[in-house]
């Protein structure tokens, strides 16, 4: 955060800089701000804090054919055989996770002519995250764990838009020029994603609990990069002041966000209770796949940063 905030001031006072100068000294001789120019952008991306959902599809631990047989208290054999088990999506609790401020960086060509500017960007964002424990208040499983978490160890986007700007040209002065915009385009997001599920080694709890005591220490691991493409917008507003006939330097505020939620699933477990991702082993009739989905949405961020612009004819 102080980073961040470091950074911001040092926009801030190279824009009362550029204003000063703007509004104190005579305008240079006419700027060249039409016709095709090419942009580069570094700054720093402000995330929303990441809601994130996952969802087991697979069958409960008593179905699990790789686990050696027991019989449980009130008589039943465990694991049950396969025609009483039904394949189920099972929806866990949503989580937040707070995604740190992150590095922003944009390269951009465009057209400007009488005031507006149509352009072409490509922005990458990158955040880290961070592990929260798996707690779910009232569920039944959570007596069986010693250890349940998730982690989104980094966020990192690749985007591509098309902007439209308006610039207020000779409102300021001929060499200081606001703007706003507005961009449609693409988001391919990626997201580092790990979870550990432990359960308790003692076998006596298992049981009281009504599940098989051959579970008992065995760990359910996730590690994966998920990725997903949505459509997505961004707002702009900044300004520009000239250092030459051609050359501008710039600061630029954006709001972006995507118009659907993150989804990546099919994901198997490594391991799965200790074993491969599957009801049992295939000999037996059981390698029904076991996977998991995950769901995130707040995807949106603001962003700061300073530019260059080069226009040529």
């Amino acid at each position: 955060m102080h980073t961040v905030i470091g950074f911001i001031s040092a926009v801030l006072a190279i824009l009362m800089l550029v204003l000063q100068t703007a509004l104190g000294a005579a305008a240079v001789a006419e700027t060249n701000r039409r016709g095709f120019y090419v942009g580069l952008d570094v700054g720093a991306a402000i995330p929303h804090e990441l809601e994130s959902q996952r969802t087991n599809t697979g069958i409960p631990t008593n179905c699990d054919q790789w686990l050696k047989s027991a019989t449980l208290p009130n008589g039943t054999g465990v694991p049950l055989p396969l025609d009483q088990c039904e394949p189920r999506a099972l929806p866990g609790s949503p989580l937040r996770f707070d995604l740190d401020t992150g590095v922003l960086a944009g390269a951009s060509i465009g057209y400007a002519l009488n005031g507006l500017r149509i352009e072409a960007e490509y922005v990458y964002r990158q955040h880290k995250g961070e592990r929260l424990p798996l707690i779910v208040p009232g569920d039944g499983k959570q007596p069986e764990f010693v250890r349940r978490d998730e982690e989104i160890s980094a966020l990192r986007g690749n985007q591509f838009f098309a902007n439209l700007y308006y610039d207020f040209q000779d409102r300021i002065s001929p060499t200081l020029i606001p703007y706003l915009g507005f961009g449609l385009g693409l988001m391919s997001v990626e997201i580092d994603y790990s979870a550990t599920s432990i359960r308790t080694d003692d076998r006596e709890r298992l049981i009281a609990l009504g599940r098989n005591p051959n579970a008992a220490g065995l760990t359910s691991a996730a590690d994966e990069v998920l990725s997903d493409s949505l459509f997505g917008y961004q707002l702009m507003a900044g300004m520009d002041y000239a250092l030459s006939d051609r050359l501008w330097l710039g600061v630029k505020l954006r709001y972006g966000d995507a118009f659907g939620d993150f989804s990546d699933g099919g994901n198997p477990w490594k391991p799965l209770r200790g074993h491969a991702s599957t009801v049992g082993p295939g000999t037996s009739g059981g390698d029904l796949p076991v996977h998991y989905e995950i769901r995130a949405n707040n995807l949106g961020m603001w962003g700061i940063s300073v530019g260059l612009k080069y226009f040529w004819q």
